[in-house]
C-alpha cells in the first residue's frame, strides 16, 4: 500500500509598518478562519513575518515562494482558494 505524501504549504502574511496599517491583522484572522473552516491539502503553517521588500504594494503575503501583493480582506479568500486549495 502507498503512502501519499502531501506537501505543506506555509502562508507568511507580513506584519510590517506599511502593511500593518494596510490591515495584516485583518488577513491573518480571515485566514485564521479559513483554515478553521476547510477541509484543506496537507499541512498549512500560518505565520507573520516581517518585511518582505514591497512596502508600497502591500499586504503582502508569502504562499511558499510566491510573494501575492495588494492582498485586502476583500480578496484573501479567492487567493486562498486560489493558491492553496486548488493546488492539491
Amino acid at each position: 500500500m502507498e503512502e501519499r505524501c502531501e506537501e505543506m504549504t506555509s502562508i507568511y502574511v507580513c506584519i510590517g509598518s506599511g502593511c500593518h496599517l494596510k490591515g495584516s491583522y485583518q488577513i491573518i484572522d480571515k485566514l485564521k478562519k479559513l483554515l478553521a473552516s476547510t477541509e484543506t491539502p496537507g499541512e498549512i503553517k500560518l505565520a507573520a513575518s516581517f518585511c518582505q521588500g514591497c512596502c508600497t504594494e502591500g499586504v503582502v503575503v508569502k504562499i511558499n515562494d510566491e510573494l501575492i501583493k495588494n492582498v485586502s480582506p476583500d480578496n484573501i479568500t479567492a487567493i486562498f482558494e486560489e493558491k492553496v486549495l486548488k493546488r492539491a
